[in-house]
């Protein structure tokens, strides 16, 4: 695999990675569409619209592209694996490293129990014909977050503004600015029965280790 391609599979996967430290809190499994947008980008221009799946502890996600294209990220045991629809090559990393960026993340999906009882519950609000509680919630790391947990989905919510520290990825820890991230989570199932396939770590790709793309390390077998 190339250093150029797999660095785009890197780009790829902190467009939509999940962190290892989320809490197992939250529904047992769900399936939902996602799109996501910045703070401030022209209207119709998403970030990211996916499709997500979640059970236990594992998540998938397929993320659309241009076209027909399609990339896959499955969170599984603290690790992120990432590769493009079709292709026999991808990515693994450590969901500590794929975490930075500022880019989308749906882990606060397994946190709504933390977002209850550590966040203040602000008023009600409808948001999509579903009536929501609104909790600001000031993350760790100092964001400023706004959930809409709907009543009539066992509190998962159908909006999310997430504001995440935005660094130069894979390069430096140092804070370069803020980015503000708005989720909106539509065709929510919740239980929703997850094939195994999906949260499976596909037999057929090869999965080179991101540190040692980064490092140019020869890879690892």
């Amino acid at each position: 695999m190339s250093i150029k391609f797999g660095r785009r599979l890197a780009a790829a996967a902190a467009c939509a990675v999940l962190t290892a430290t989320a809490s197992a809190q939250g529904v047992p499994s769900a399936h939902w569409r996602s799109t996501v947008t910045v703070e401030g980008a022209r209207p119709g221009q998403p970030l990211q619209e996916a499709e997500i799946w979640l059970e236990g502890g594992r998540m998938r996600i397929e993320e659309r592209g241009k076209g027909s294209e399609k990339t896959n990220i499955l969170e599984a045991d603290g690790q992120v694996y990432v590769w493009k629809e079709g292709q026999a090559a991808g990515l693994r990393m450590g969901a500590d490293l794929a975490a930075r960026g500022g880019r989308p993340s749906h882990a606060y999906v397994r946190r709504l129990e933390e977002i209850r009882s550590r966040g203040q519950k602000t008023g009600v609000e409808t948001v999509d014909g579903h009536p929501c509680d609104v909790y600001a919630f000031e993350s760790p790391q100092g964001g400023k977050d706004t959930y809409w947990l709907a009543r009539d989905l066992r509190g998962f919510p159908v909006r999310a503004i997430v504001e995440r520290r935005q660094v130069l990825p894979f390069k430096t820890s140092v804070e370069v600015s803020r980015v503000r991230l708005d989720y909106r989570n539509t065709e929510i199932r919740i239980p929703s029965k997850v094939p195994p396939e999906r949260l499976a770590v596909p037999a057929g790709v090869e999965f080179q280790d991101a540190t040692d793309l980064i490092s140019g390390r020869p890879p690892r077998r």
